[in-house]
């Protein structure tokens, strides 16, 4: 019998029914995570929906093959080196064009248009950044295999999309506003590696104490809850938060660090370019040992680099349970006894000759 015959078996006859009526049960609201439109007829879909779907940025879209679980196997190996032949280019060719631009016609570009400029390569190089991920979860699999990934809510669409432009817009914005000089060529020093790392470490200690605030503190957690509804989270999800939380991952942490490592624009946007890449794959869940660009290659042999599962298995606490803190390194985690063990991605569980690709 289909639902709707069973609907149709258990809906009372009319004619019949005594003058008495029983109380109908109260409907049972769906859970805030719930995502099951991209399932439903493509008609039903609202703008912000359509967009998502238009921009192939679902991690798990209708018809989709499902991704492998892989119980008991080793993980594979994503080596920085190929993060960042994948990363440098794509960050980089915004100040190639900007270079060209006024060395070719002897014009600047005018802070308005260069906010437009660089929020439009901002927004490119995030997709394919979410388009990359999920093509690698596709392939390679998800930690906590056997549950599900949460998906964009039925209800949070629009959410959801807002809160990811604001992070693109805003820290731009911001940059523009402080350490944009629209007379210098864009250029990068010769020891970028090393600004790369330090600015990351400055961010992630201002990150950690204010995410650690936002987990013990108790009128703090109101703040970050709904971020923790998503215990599986997708690469989508980075930016989803109450917008207390927003503007504090959006403006105030990068300003901070920005007094402390006053930048120039070109660095400054190479920096963010990356830090943004660590935060969205952060939430991305794809089973393997990826090390993040900003510090990891420094900080393992200190045992204190990041890799994707750590930022993963943080999802997975609530108030006062959880770790991991810090989203670019393990460095204040490790320091102020916060880092939490991993499950998958141990030592003696990562198979090294198995590099993804």
């Amino acid at each position: 019998m289909s639902a709707t015959e069973t609907m149709t078996a258990s809906r009372p006859n009319t004619d019949a029914a005594s003058s008495t009526t029983a109380p109908s049960k109260p409907a049972i609201k769906p859970h805030l995570m719930t995502s099951t439109w991209h399932l439903q007829d493509p008609s039903t879909w609202n703008f912000w929906q359509r967009m998502l779907v238009r921009l192939d940025l679902l991690q798990q879209p209708k018809d989709a093959p499902k991704a492998p679980i892989r119980v008991g196997e080793k993980v594979p190996y994503y080596p920085a080196w190929r993060q960042h032949a994948w990363i440098f280019p794509r960050a980089a060719a915004p100040l190639v064009i900007h270079y060209a631009y006024m060395r070719l016609t002897g014009w600047t570009l005018h802070p308005v248009a260069a906010f437009f400029f660089y929020v439009i390569s901002f927004k490119l190089f995030a997709v394919a950044s979410v388009r990359k991920f999920n093509r690698m979860a596709l392939r390679y699999g998800y930690f906590d295999g056997m549950a599900p990934r949460d998906g964009v809510p039925d209800t949070q669409s629009r959410k959801v999309v807002l809160s990811l432009l604001g992070t693109i817009s805003i820290r731009p914005l911001f940059a523009l506003c402080v350490a944009y000089d629209r007379h210098a060529l864009p250029s990068l020093s010769w020891y970028f590696p090393l600004q790369l790392f330090l600015y990351a470490c400055i961010l992630d200690f201002f990150f950690y104490w204010y995410h650690r605030a936002t987990h013990e503190v108790s009128w703090a957690w109101r703040y970050h809850k709904k971020h923790h509804m998503t215990k599986h989270p997708n690469p989508l999800l980075s930016a989803f938060a109450d917008e207390e939380q927003e503007w504090g991952d959006i403006l105030i942490i990068p300003f901070l660090t920005w007094l402390c490592m006053p930048v120039d624009f070109s660095t400054w946007w190479m920096c963010t370019t990356y830090i943004l890449w660590v935060e969205a794959l952060g939430h991305g869940g794809v089973r393997m040992y990826w090390p993040t660009t900003t510090t990891g290659s420094i900080l393992r042999p200190l045992g204190m680099d990041l890799c994707l599962e750590d930022h993963d298995n943080h999802h997975r606490h609530g108030w006062k349970r959880s770790g991991n803190y810090g989203k670019q390194t393990r460095l204040w985690d490790t320091l102020f006894g916060t880092k939490l063990p991993r499950d998958e991605c141990r030592e003696d569980n990562i198979d090294w000759s198995y590099q993804a690709y």
